[in-house]
């Protein structure tokens, strides 16, 4: 199924609850749709080259036969070229700066895919415009003029049933630090930090697994993790698994997911285990 593209670009959001194998289509889709939007940027940009370029030309050829309609026209063609090159960077501009949202969740569904059925329905959000909510903002002591804003931004969330029945929920946090202030030379700056909350909960299925804690607690081992992020929770109860960690660098998340699965599965493995044998290790 076609993505509507308009909606998308108004919106800047998408969502879906449909098989996985669809769904990975339609992000498909997006990532061609954005391929799109910057050739259209790169267009614009290059016809308001040639209309200022062609603007100087006749404006220089007006000076030199005196007509004033030519150097009219000059006139036009360049401040028409200066209104494509910056348009150029308006069109498409709040999606544009979210490219690697669309190749993060490709990459997530890559990881989620291998233990899912195609046909599986599933769900997801995506923005691809920020939407960025402020949390806090407060005086910043430690320099002149000095200020920071603490935003947190839902933008990413995906839920599906698995093979074994888990239903795998994952949701994605920004968390962005801006910081303003006047340097020694009197000029304004601002300093922007992210940070990402990944959130992974496995419900999984009692008759397969019964109640995991058992297992965690034989494990005496908890979540690996890259070395850019850290576990701030893993909670096991007799319905589900959930693993929260703080990731700092955005090309870590995916591989912070996968590994949380794996952590996740070491248990429930062992919890299927101990339901076979009937508790014995």
């Amino acid at each position: 199924m076609a993505i509507d593209k308009k909606k998308l670009q108004t919106e800047g959001t998408y969502q879906a609850k449909a098989p996985l194998s669809s769904i990975l289509d339609e992000v498909e889709q997006i990532a061609c749709f954005l391929q799109e939007i910057d050739s259209e940027r790169r267009k614009l940009r290059k016809f308001g080259g040639l209309f200022m370029a062609g603007g100087i030309v006749l404006a220089i050829g007006a000076s030199i036969v005196g007509i004033n309609i030519i150097a009219f026209l000059g006139f036009l063609a360049f401040t028409t070229g200066v209104g494509l090159f910056i348009y150029s960077f308006v069109y498409g501009r709040a999606m544009h700066g979210h490219q690697s949202r669309c190749q993060l969740l490709k990459d997530l569904f890559k990881v989620h895919q291998q233990d899912a059925d195609p046909r599986s329905p599933f769900s997801v959000r995506l923005a691809m415009k920020s939407q960025q909510t402020l949390l806090k903002e407060e005086p910043w002591a430690d320099r002149k003029n000095g200020k920071q804003k603490f935003f947190e931004e839902d933008y990413l969330s995906i839920e599906g049933e698995l093979l074994d029945g888990t239903v795998l929920s994952e949701n994605l946090t920004e968390l962005t630090r801006k910081r303003s202030f006047t340097n020694p030379r009197g000029k304004s700056k601002t300093k922007t930090r992210c940070r990402y909350i990944v959130t992974l909960k496995f419900r999984y299925p009692n008759d397969l697994y019964k109640d995991a804690r058992p297992a965690q607690q034989a494990l005496h081992e908890g979540v690996r993790v890259p070395s850019s992020a850290n576990v701030r929770e893993m909670r096991v109860d007799e319905k589900a698994i959930t693993v929260k960690s703080m990731v700092k660098v955005e090309g870590e998340i995916v591989q912070a997911s996968a590994m949380s699965c794996l952590g996740a599965y070491r248990v429930l493995n062992l919890a299927r285990r101990m339901a076979a044998t009937g508790g014995a290790q």
